[in-house]
């Protein structure tokens, strides 16, 4: 099939790309409406862009808890005032009981990973200014009172059920197996709880009587993670991947085991021709997902970011892995256990190979950020998206090498790739004159991207966010 041109005087696309930027000195960009007034309250108490950030991913871990949470892991690109930009990965390693011959899994409680996330949740709330229970606050009180379901989080309900019902029949999002109805209440008290401890002990929440009660309960499920696993404090700060494209920008990334060197290696091999699509790129993307066991739809990751009126800027992903609710194994707080090892790690790599399992090991991550400087122009962003993570910043990143406006870019046409490798495409996507094998509907693919343009002198930033999932961007005076 061969897509049709976009309709860029459409209403419904004019209406989308009026609703999608936000400017001003302080502004804030997230996935869920309640991480972005988390996000903004933290600056209106007094609060930098790493608080604000931190209030938001606190409140995604009760909005959006099939996406991203405590037992999760993260990535994160950022900058302090006018110093350079720094890359943050907090993923745990691998389980000690691989060096004695465990067999990981995909997903189940074989699955399952050390968090990343209470550590780097840390470190980025220590280059704030508000204490962390404060930007706990918000989150703490949407778990007692309650988050009304949306249609996109019913779609992930939908699709974990199988996942759930065989390794987490009894989990507090499908009672009886009965879906909720949109709109009504999802109150996670217990989950809430759970945000305190965290505020007390930080980086060392699963460090005691919890880390040794999710083992118990881990090991019961035939899973291989003990209570000294979660000992490790995986978060690193480093230096970006710079990358001098072609053309003269400079592209940075997050550097391995984040998928960021592999987006700089795509754009930099086109030469000084900005592309979106090639055949030889989408076939390098298309063996990539084909990866065994590896899916491509998003559903266990999230995005939020924020710039000040300091120069500070950041944007982090903060994921539970894939797919919709992660390991499928679901405490009966309403903590999702992420499956990083089983999903990030090539199962079938001999040993050795820098994807291959190991105790202690960095697993590889889909995870990426990305920041571009071209002339006058910066912009730092990133979207979720399990394997199109890789193919959807490269295609709104050639759109902005080509001179496209950031809103432009973000809200063109995708083409995006299966577990199985085929190719689907929204209505007029370049797909490098290769035929799709599947149309979806406009705007259609589960795009969150997010994408901030921070001023030279801190006081007139600009924020897009897609708007093809929800995401918001909001801008604080």
């Amino acid at each position: 099939m061969t897509p049709a041109a976009p309709l860029r005087s459409d209403g419904a696309y004019a209406a989308l790309r009026r609703g999608m930027t936000a400017v001003g000195p302080k502004v804030v960009t997230a996935a869920h409406p309640l991480a972005a007034s988390a996000a903004l309250g933290a600056l209106e108490r007094g609060g930098n862009a790493f608080d604000a950030v931190v209030a938001a991913c606190l409140m995604e871990t009760i909005a959006l808890p099939m996406k991203c949470g405590l037992a999760g892991d993260l990535v994160a690109l950022f900058r302090r005032g006018e110093g350079p930009f720094e890359a943050l990965v907090s993923i745990g390693g691998g389980a000690r009981a691989i060096a004695d011959g465990a067999t990981l899994a995909r997903t189940g409680p074989g699955s399952i990973g050390v968090p990343g996330a209470p550590h780097g949740y840390s470190l980025l709330a220590g280059m704030g200014r508000l204490p962390l229970g404060m930007l706990a606050e918000p989150a703490i009180q949407a778990a007692h009172l309650g988050v009304p379901w949306r249609d996109v989080e019913l779609g992930y309900l939908r699709e974990g059920q199988a996942l759930l019902a065989r390794y987490s029949p009894d989990n507090p999002y499908l009672r009886d197996g009965e879906l909720p109805a949109e709109g009504s209440l999802r109150m996670l008290p217990e989950l809430g709880g759970l945000l305190e401890q965290f505020v007390e002990h930080r980086a060392n929440l699963f460090h005691g009587p919890l880390g040794t009660d999710i083992a118990r309960h881990v090991a019961a499920l035939g899973g291989i993670l003990t209570a000294e696993d979660f000992l490790q404090k995986p978060g690193r700060i480093a230096p970006p991947l710079a990358t001098r494209l072609p053309g003269g920008a400079q592209l940075l990334t997050t550097p391995y085991p984040t998928t960021g060197p592999q987006l700089a290696d795509a754009h930099a091999s086109l030469g000084p021709q900005p592309r979106v699509a090639t055949p030889d790129i989408i076939e390098t993307m298309r063996q990539k997902t084909r990866l065994k066991g590896r899916a491509a739809r998003d559903g266990g990751t999230s995005v939020v970011g924020c710039a000040d009126d300091d120069g500070n800027v950041a944007i982090v992903l903060h994921s539970n892995s894939f797919p919709q609710f992660a390991s499928g194994v679901v405490l009966p707080s309403g903590l999702i256990l992420n499956n990083r090892p089983g999903r990030g790690f090539d199962l079938d790599a001999p040993a050795g190979s820098p994807a291959a399992p190991g105790a202690g090991k960095t697993p590889p991550t889909t995870l990426h950020a990305w920041s571009l400087t071209e002339g006058a122009r910066s912009l730092i962003g990133a979207t979720p998206g399990g394997v199109n993570q890789l193919p959807w910043n490269f295609q709104v990143l050639g759109r902005l090498l080509a001179g496209e406006t950031v809103e432009d870019a973000v809200l063109a046409p995708r083409w995006a790739l299966d577990a199985a490798g085929r190719l689907s495409a929204e209505p007029g996507a370049d797909t490098g004159a290769r035929r799709y094998d599947t149309e979806a509907e406009p705007f259609g693919l589960r795009s969150v991207m997010q994408v901030i343009a921070p001023a030279a002198n801190g006081a007139g930033h600009k924020a897009v966010a897609d708007p093809r999932t929800g995401a918001l961007a909001l801008a604080g005076f």
